[in-house]
This record gives structure tokens, sequence and C-alpha cells, in this order.
């Protein structure tokens, strides 16, 4: 579920709230402009939510309500729908939203399906090769961005987990369980990249901020170390296996784009 999804899905429960009564009539015209979800600190112990929003801080002023107020009613509505899990609310009014585990992995077909422009700019594309294409017409990494290279590294990574993922007989299938995806690692990855090109797009031009993005989505895919084929030999090929091998496939994706992005070479080999 994207930033942006998340933001529709306030706007609906905040207009059903000031039809009913429970926010005033102004809360129907949605919240204020600019990017308001954000992922998680997953520094932070204990954490269990996907995504936060200070939308109630930033919002109750033009309501004439407090945050705290606020942040209640749009939790209340929040949870009522089969996309959320839970919704926490601070005493500051912050929200914290967990996700339902199938709609936080439906980022995964998103990716897939846009893979040639996900987290690029308007008018850029990339190639699409498949899981096992070579690049040929890739430039040689050493002469990149010493910046990048964590970047590259990881991906470089993602396609070597999937190639032997693939000889093992791991495949992509429709059937494959995403909901299943719930190890931490596998949520903050997921959420990153979900978060990626709003976050590129938020430091349009800021090339530090670019290759800070890129590498940050880099050391969650790192930190993602859940097999994704079977490891011995007595144990059989599952539909958790293929849906992780579509996870590393999404990361693959956005890594490459990114780097692409910055005008760096992605290989799939170093």
């Amino acid at each position: 579920m994207t930033p942006e999804a998340l933001r529709r899905l306030l706007e609906q429960v905040a207009a059903t709230a000031a039809r009913v009564g429970e926010l005033p009539d102004e809360a129907e015209a949605g919240p204020p402009a600019g990017p308001i979800f954000r992922p998680v600190d997953g520094r932070t112990a204990g954490v269990v939510a996907d995504w936060v929003t200070p939308v109630a801080q930033r919002w109750a002023p033009e309501l004439d309500l407090e945050p705290l107020e606020l942040g209640r009613v749009l939790a209340k509505r929040l949870v009522d729908h089969d996309s959320i899990a839970a919704v926490e609310v601070a005493p500051s009014g912050l929200l914290s939203l967990t996700l339902a585990n199938a709609d936080r992995s439906a980022i995964i077909d998103e990716v897939l399906e846009h893979e040639a422009t996900y987290g690029l700019p308007p008018g850029q594309r990339v190639p699409v090769v498949g899981l096992d294409g070579h690049r040929a017409d890739l430039p040689a990494w050493l002469g990149s961005d010493p910046a990048l290279r964590p970047a590259q590294l990881a991906h470089a990574r993602l396609h070597r987990l999937i190639r032997n993922a693939r000889a093992a007989g791991v495949a992509i299938r429709p059937s494959d369980r995403r909901e299943d995806l719930g190890h931490v690692a596998e949520r903050l990855l997921l959420v990153a990249l979900a978060d990626f090109p709003q976050r590129v797009d938020r430091h349009a031009g800021d090339r530090a901020q670019h290759v800070r993005a890129v590498g940050d989505l880099a050391a969650r895919a790192d930190a993602w170390d859940q097999p994704i084929r079977p490891m011995s030999v007595d144990e059989r090929v599952t539909g958790i296996h293929g849906a992780r091998l579509a996870l590393a496939a999404a990361a693959a994706i956005v890594l490459r784009n990114g780097l692409t992005r910055l005008g760096a070479p992605a290989p799939e080999r170093m």
C-alpha cells in the first residue's frame, strides 16, 4: 500500500466522518497538501506499526480541533477498513498504522507491473530484461560513485539470490501466499519499497538525498535474510519461497531504478 493509497483512504474516512457529524464539514475537503505518511523508524525498539502520520497535528488547527481529538476520530474510522490492521494514537495526535499483511505485500505486484518506470521521474524508463536477463549495455561499476557501492552490492546480492532460487526450482506464481511475508525485516523492506517514489520525488534535484534514499533501501534489503529457496535436500519448494522470490525481484527492480535515476549502473554480478 503506497502513501498515495493511504492518503486516498484517509480522505475517504474523513469525508465519511464529516457527513455523519463526527468532524466539521470542512474535513470533506481532505487533509493538507504534501506528503503526510512516512515509514516507521525501524530502529525503534518494539515497533510494530508500518506507517506514521502527523496529519492530525497539521490538520487540527484548520478544523478548530485538538490533534488528539482529530486523531481519535480518524483512527476509529481507519480501523473499520480491512486494509488497516491497527491504528495507535499518541497523546500528541500522531497516528501509527499497521497494515493488513496482504495489503502491505501488494506493493510487490505494483513494482513488478511497473518495473520499467517505478521510482523514476515521468518520461524516464529502463529496459525490462527479466529476472535472469543480462545487461551487457551497463558500464563498468568501478567508475561509479563510491557512495553508491553499497547499493550496487545489494542489487548484485539480490540477483544472486534470485538466480540460486530459480535454479532450485522456485518460481513466482499467483498462488504464492505473500500475506505470509510477516517477518520484521520483510515488513520494513515492503514499506521501504512503497515509500521510495515519494521519498525521491520529495527531494527532486537533491542528489545527496537521492543517494541516501537508495542507500537506506539497500540497507533494508541487506538486513532481509529470510531464505528464498530450500536450504536442504529434504526441504521442498513452498509458496513462501515464491513469495520471497517476488519480494527479492521487486527490491532489485527498485534499487536498479534508483541507481538509474542517479545515472549509475546496477550490476547483477560483483
